[in-house]
């Protein structure tokens, strides 16, 4: 599909001018549409006479019937691609000679043996055919909705259902609802399983497909308003090329609800291949720490996919500080063997955090690891009085990539052995109480019609797969987003259908705890990729939308329990300057003690002894700039390191 959108433009390097003797039948444009879904004169060297030009892009141009010579077959098209650049004018009347091609849908003139004859000139656009709450048809069919409209001028109002893509394309719909991700296969589907029908009512925006200005900050539920010609660029991938357009819409931002008194929160975010040491590490780690202080607002514990390592977990935390100065975060990390690993960011107060990894060892039928990423699991206790324990178990199962191609027998297989193994963990783990499984589990709450991972992990009901489901876990897991409204049930939009993929699962809560709610912190997977460049934005951190998850606890809380760290509160600009002065207070009784300045590698280069609990700090002059150093404040049974960058 993504080739596809340059496909059309380089028939001009074959061109040939086509010799004037050649006999050619003479048709009529949509007599050589045809009323199916390719040309009936496919191949064939053909002339049709007295045409309008309606629209020029880059190396190809479309004609259009006159009206009045239309058939008002509502079967057949009046438009026509050619495959060669034009140098006249829009609104030209020209006669070609050429061969027809259909090529993935497309009906075209090949631009080799070609000849173009200008008849006239200023001729009246066609009008534009409407496009409407039902056109494109929200119903599959073998021969698509907008066939009949292929490379016509067609003018619609329709909704971005999702943002701009890395090709700048953007996905619509002229109907008033969302379209979804539903399960099973993809239409046509297979016998006797549950059938999607693949919201063929979705199709698509270029916006300087015909050199109109481009737009690469589309985010979903954005309003357009177009003049444009329609284009089948792949079999069934429906491109409007605008001849003019208006874009009314603005980034999507909706944070979760603050935790109310004696709330704690579990969270999880897909942090898209976050490496260290990259030219994009900075700003990556600055967007999303924005994203996770103010769209998810700081999970007490935060359940995290696709970290590069332990150390760029820990920047990491130190950026979330940076962004909600007094929020510390501890780092958990269990490297997988591979790229990209499960972690856990764990907030000061949530006390006797201990992590492992679970299946590590096990073995996939088909070769090698079953997990190449292991599902983590964390234990630790809420601070209430008694404390309260909870568990956690992060996933982040095998992808859906491939499970139609060549691979398909493959991924179906390790998708499906992945969910009863987590599922084994899920019964084990529910035993002993208050399990929360959250992470990326490339799944929807439903089944794909080929393994229904989710509810073979959660116990639930299962509408049916080709791998059936085995019953596991009983008594089931209670699926968290299934209680969201309709419409606030994605994580991830993929080719403009709206889907789940980042999963919370809860099992029977003991100890006091009550689930109040889950939602997702709006900001990543309805956002144009361009928002991606722009450190100062929480907009697009990654091309999920996190999650959290609210737990009530009747138990009072332990506020005596917190760490020392929070004790210490630590201010100053960063990057500090010469001079700058560091504002320390020391919370709770006793004073503070020392301030001594370490490097990188641990070596202690400067201390300076503090009294009383407030004091005003400033460092040596001769510290080097542009260097990082460590930090640490001592007082009476606390202490607190930070990272300070010179400048």
């Amino acid at each position: 599909m993504l080739s596809t959108k340059f496909r059309i433009i380089i028939g001009i390097l074959l061109f040939r001018i086509i010799p004037n003797n050649l006999e050619a039948q003479s048709l009529e444009i949509w007599e050589i549409q045809g009323e199916g879904v390719s040309s009936p004169y496919a191949f064939d060297i053909v002339t049709t006479e007295e045409n309008i030009v309606t629209a020029k892009g880059n190396g190809f141009f479309f004609l259009q019937t006159p009206p009045e010579r239309s058939d008002n077959n509502p079967l057949t098209s009046d438009g026509l691609l050619v495959n060669t650049g034009y140098p006249g004018q829009i609104g030209d009347v020209v006669s070609i000679t050429g061969r027809v091609l259909e090529t993935d849908g497309t009906t075209s003139i090949s631009s080799s043996n070609i000849e173009i004859t200008f008849i006239s000139g200023g001729a009246p656009m066609p009008l534009p055919v409407g496009l409407g709450d039902s056109l494109p048809a929200a119903v599959p069919s073998l021969v698509h909705s907008l066939e009949h409209l292929e490379n016509m001028v067609v003018e619609f109002s329709a909704t971005a259902t999702g943002p701009s893509s890395n090709l700048e394309l953007t996905p619509l719909t002229t109907s008033p609802m969302r379209p979804f991700r539903e399960p099973g296969v993809r239409y046509p589907g297979l016998p006797g399983l549950p059938v999607w029908d693949g919201n063929p009512e979705i199709f698509w925006l270029d916006p300087n497909g015909l050199n109109a200005p481009n737009n690469r900050f589309i985010s979903a539920g954005a309003q357009i308003e177009a003049t444009a010609i329609l284009l089948e660029a792949d079999q069934d991938f429906w491109l409007a090329l605008p001849l003019s357009y208006s874009v009314n819409g603005s980034a999507v931002l909706r944070t979760v609800r603050d935790p109310g008194p004696g709330e704690f929160t579990v969270g999880s975010l897909n942090v898209l291949r976050l490496f260290a040491n990259t030219a994009s590490t900075n700003l990556r780690l600055q967007k999303l720490a924005r994203y996770i202080g103010r769209q998810l607002r700081l999970p007490d514990v935060l359940a995290l996919q696709e970290v590069g390592s332990l150390s760029v977990l820990r920047d990491l935390a130190y950026y979330i500080e940076l962004e909600a100065p007094g929020t510390q975060y501890e780092a958990y990390l269990i490297p997988s063997g591979g790229e990209i690993n499960l972690g856990f960011l764990i907030r000061a107060g949530i006390q006797n955090a201990t992590v492992s990894q679970l299946g590590a060892n096990e073995v996939f039928t088909l070769g090698g690891r079953l997990h190449d990423r292991p599902p983590l699991l964390l234990e630790a206790q809420l601070p209430t009085s008694p404390p309260t324990t909870i568990r956690v178990l992060n996933l982040h199962l095998r992808s859906l990539l491939g499970i139609e191609g060549p691979d398909a027998d493959f991924v179906k297989a390790k998708r499906y052995q992945q969910s009863l193994s987590v599922a084994n963990m899920a019964q084990s783990l529910q035993q002993e109480g208050n399990l929360i499984i959250v992470g990326d589990f490339n799944a929807y709450q439903f089944s794909d019609g080929y393994v229904d991972v989710t509810n073979q992990i959660s116990g639930t009901p299962s509408l049916g797969a080709q791998y059936p489901v085995v019953s596991i876990v009983d008594p089931p897991l209670a699926n968290q987003a299934e209680l969201l409204p309709q419409q606030e049930r994605y994580s991830y939009v993929f080719e403009g259908s709206a889907q789940i993929l980042d999963q919370c699962l809860t099992s029977t809560l003991m100890e006091g705890i009550e689930v109040k709610g889950m939602q997702y912190g709006r900001g990543n997977a309805d956002n144009a990729l361009a928002y991606a460049d722009n450190p100062f934005l929480a907009e697009r951190a990654s091309d999920h939308d996190g999650l959290v998850l609210f737990l009530q606890t009747e138990n009072v809380m332990n506020t005596a329990g917190s760490l020392p760290g929070q004790e210490i509160e630590i201010r100053f600009p960063q990057p500090i300057t010469a001079n700058a002065n560091i504002y320390l207070k020391k919370r709770n009784g006793g004073p503070l003690k020392n301030a001594e300045l370490y490097s990188l590698q641990g070596q202690m280069i400067w201390r300076y002894s503090l009294f009383g609990q407030d004091a005003n700090l400033h460092l040596p002059a001769n510290l080097r700039e542009g260097q990082v150093y460590l930090l640490r404040v001592t007082g009476e049974r606390a202490e607190r390191v930070v990272r300070v960058i010179v400048n």
